[in-house]
């Protein structure tokens, strides 16, 4: 190849390493300050300005502050639904035990495999500010990414649990979600009101405790309504 070819080739590399770095920074600067402050909380200015990027590298690769959320999403979410479809897959035609479908499908967005320790925790805050954001832009992205393996898991739990109402069911089902996004926040409410009494521990152990308790709500007898 001759100097000049190489010398382009290199240059050109370089530049893409370059243009990598800063998509990176602003998806990480993103993903920070969407759990910290929520989707209308955050300007793109305040983006560009952590990721130490300008407003024009933004605009270079998203356009708007919508597809940048969504790519976060993406990015973080993909590998997460990849693993917890494989994973319930893994199970068509067999009998397995319930609690065993619940941590195919709660186990992945908590424990979030090939992840360091700060990544994770970086993850599970964004995730679960996600789950609560009142954005309508927020609950779109969010449907268009998880709502397909979300009808599926309700589908499987409710053939494991005939003895329940469809309005008992549904009742419990909004319970398990309840658990489930509290679970991925930061806690920062429980450790407050009771800081003498809350323990830090590790995540594996709160996914345990976490598939326990829903798993003993789904299969408990059916309530008995009292008299109004």
């Amino acid at each position: 190849m001759p100097k000049s070819a190489a010398a382009k080739t290199a240059t050109s590399s370089k530049r893409q390493a370059l243009s990598d770095t800063t998509a990176t920074q602003i998806l990480d600067a993103a993903e920070a300050l969407f759990a910290a402050h929520g989707y209308e909380g955050t300007s793109t200015r305040a983006i560009a300005e952590r990721a130490g990027a300008n407003l024009g590298a933004f605009h270079y690769y998203w356009g708007s502050k919508q597809a940048l959320c969504k790519a976060v999403l993406e990015r973080r979410l993909g590998p997460v639904m990849k693993e917890r479809k494989e994973r319930l897959d893994a199970f068509e035609g067999r009998k397995v035990p319930l609690r065993d479908i619940l941590r195919a499908s709660m186990a992945p967005s908590l424990l979030v495999a090939g992840a360091s320790v700060e990544e994770r925790e970086s993850f599970r805050a964004f995730y679960g500010r996600m789950l609560m954001d009142p954005a309508d832009e927020v609950h779109a992205l969010t449907a268009s990414i998880v709502d397909d393996f979300a009808r599926r898991f309700v589908d499987v739990v409710s053939h494991e649990l005939p003895h329940l109402s469809s309005e008992e069911f549904y009742w419990r089902v909004i319970f398990v979600y309840g658990a489930f996004s509290y679970a991925h926040s930061t806690h920062t409410r429980v450790q407050s009101l009771w800081p003498e009494k809350v323990r830090q521990t590790s995540i594996e152990a709160g996914v345990d405790y976490l598939v326990n308790f829903i798993e003993a709500g789904l299969k408990a007898k059916p309530a008995t309504r009292s008299e109004r």
